[in-house]
């Protein structure tokens, strides 16, 4: 079957082990928007980041972004953006159980920290993006679409416990990596996101095919018409969704590789 709609996550999927758009890569998406296959990237970075990213496909390429928090046209219209409770934002910002972690913002319009943490960076090298350091005493009135906190998978999971007994019901968590917890507003994720592209565009969401490699990517997963995990996916992943195919790793830019020979007689 060919899809209309193909949805991808970016690190670990999309992009090479540098963060990186593969010449291959890039030469099969564009033969396949040429095509009319419409194509989302759907990721946890902000979507600054990632529509830095998508412009190397052409234009018109929807972006889930966030986690699902923000979702945004091909022409880079907002669609739709769920931001957290001044409640909770209050709590992750300013309890000392998170001191041991670095933390940051996403705003609507801008990467926030209270302090430098230059191995974030090597994420970005491709698009440049790159944080603001403030104070978060001093933020404004922008809305806050999603808090990460970068540190110890192990002191992250037992984080992941307290946040949730604190804003029950008010939040959801997922880790992009085990050293990145994520946490939106409850109801988001890229999965929900999905459902309501579909519906914008017009689309039965058998007529989708999804690409990902972490837990930020299972709900999308399950929701597409077909969702395909990587190689490199996380064990975490691959035990939730035990009847989905697994491809080759992202090192071998094996989505564009699957989708050459998916498209190939179409």
């Amino acid at each position: 079957m060919s899809f209309r709609l193909v949805v991808s996550d970016l690190d670990g999927t999309l992009l090479t082990p540098e963060h990186r758009v593969g010449a291959y890569t890039r030469h099969v998406l564009r033969g396949l928007r040429d095509q009319g296959v419409g194509l989302a990237i759907a990721s946890g970075r902000h979507f600054q980041d990632v529509r830095a990213v998508s412009k190397q496909f052409g234009s018109d390429v929807c972006t889930i972004s966030s986690n699902g928090a923000a979702v945004y046209g091909g022409d880079g219209e907002i669609l739709e953006m769920t931001a957290l409770e001044p409640d909770c934002l209050e709590f992750l910002l300013g309890d000392p159980a998170f001191s041991s972690v670095h933390t940051n913002l996403f705003c609507s319009t801008e990467w926030l920290v209270e302090r430098p943490e230059p191995e974030l960076l090597v994420y970005h090298a491709e698009s440049g993006f790159a944080y603001r350091v403030i104070d978060f005493s001093e933020l404004g009135g922008e809305p806050v679409l999603k808090v990460f906190f970068y540190g110890e998978h192990q002191a992250l999971a037992e984080l992941e416990g307290t946040i949730v007994e604190r804003c029950a019901g008010q939040v959801i968590t997922t880790f992009s990596l085990p050293v990145t917890l994520e946490v939106m507003a409850s109801g988001v994720s890229k999965g929900a996101a999905l459902e309501r592209v579909c519906e914008r565009k017009g689309l039965d969401l058998s007529e989708v095919i999804a690409f990902g490699d972490g837990m930020n990517d299972l709900e999308m997963l399950r929701t597409a018409g077909s969702g395909l995990l990587m190689g490199n996916a996380v064990s975490q992943l691959k035990n939730a969704l035990p009847g989905h195919p697994v491809i080759g790793r992202n090192d071998d830019e094996a989505v564009a590789r699957y989708l050459e020979e998916l498209y190939r007689d179409t």
